[in-house]
């Protein structure tokens, strides 16, 4: 069960660099946001790579880390963005859509279908998205769906999602053609260099976030830790078992926003983010 406790870690320190990024540093551009949350990363792959043995890399790994790479730019850009301008409880619930997306483009690109339970958990994942905004349904049945057109952050939220359903089948790839430390360390490395010099050609390089080393130190530390709890707990077991767990974090993260920040309507927030999750384990496990 150690691969469960890691994946388990994985989430908590996910959802604590969530909560971390929202309450200390919203207030600075986008930009910055990523900085904070990269820094804590690089050292700990560059050690990472300094350490694992070169395993042989098949040319299948440049080129799907070469289509995702991008597609990870603009995930991680809009994910730090729903951050910003929205309560976590609208905006994370929307990551369970990612198992929904890649059932979409399997059926769209390579014809395969759900299953039955699959499509037990698009039923769940749909009913909770549904539920986050429950509250409005009393101005009629359209309105809690029309509400999350109105949320910034939950549209964003579901473009990572769709994004993240297109990187997690190249990342397939890129691992199996490679090993999951290396993959660890050589993949964020060049995100992380990506980033550099997309914030660099349009002037955005701050350092405002250096004003605040505590959280900063907070942010990095738990991005290092989920980091080194996700690939290890991968090398150990099933990668669906591993991600379906990992969900979890959507759940701490909706916790962190009711507990921590006062964001409105916890419970109702926890029901819906519960079923959402729920629905996107069975399609990880089951579908």
């Amino acid at each position: 069960m150690t691969w469960f406790w890691l994946a388990l870690g994985s989430a908590f320190f996910l959802a604590t660099a969530d909560y971390l990024t929202k309450r200390h540093f919203s207030d600075l551009p986008v930009g910055q946001m990523i900085l904070v949350r990269l820094t804590g990363l690089a050292p700990v792959c560059l050690v990472v790579l300094a350490l694992t043995p070169l395993p042989p890399v098949k040319t299948a790994f440049f080129w799907a880390a070469g289509l995702a790479l991008p597609a990870e730019v603009a995930a991680l850009f809009c994910y730090l963005r729903a951050i910003q301008v929205s309560p976590l409880s609208l905006t994370m619930p929307f990551m369970a859509f990612t198992p929904l997306f890649v059932i979409g483009t399997g059926w769209l690109f390579l014809n395969e279908l759900p299953s039955p339970a699959g499509l037990g958990g698009v039923v769940l994942v749909v009913a909770g998205a549904y539920a986050l905004n429950l509250h409005q349904a009393r101005r009629g049945w359209a309105a809690p769906l029309m509400a999350v057109t109105k949320e910034k952050g939950s549209l964003l939220a579901l473009a990572v999602s769709a994004l993240y359903g297109y990187t997690l089948t190249l990342g397939k790839v890129a691992l199996a053609a490679s090993s999951p430390w290396f993959m660890a360390s050589l993949y964020p490395l060049g995100l992380a260099l990506i980033i550099l010099l997309v914030l660099a050609a349009r002037r955005q390089l701050g350092w405002n976030w250096l004003r605040r080393p505590w959280p900063a130190l907070g942010v990095g530390l738990c991005m290092a830790s989920m980091l080194v709890c996700h690939f290890w707990s991968l090398s150990l077991a099933p990668a669906a078992y591993m991600v379906a767990v990992k969900r979890l974090s959507i759940i701490m993260a909706v916790l962190y926003g009711g507990v921590f920040l006062k964001e409105a309507r916890l419970a109702q927030h926890l029901m819906a983010s519960g079923l959402m999750v729920a629905g996107a384990v069975v399609i990880l496990i089951a579908g």
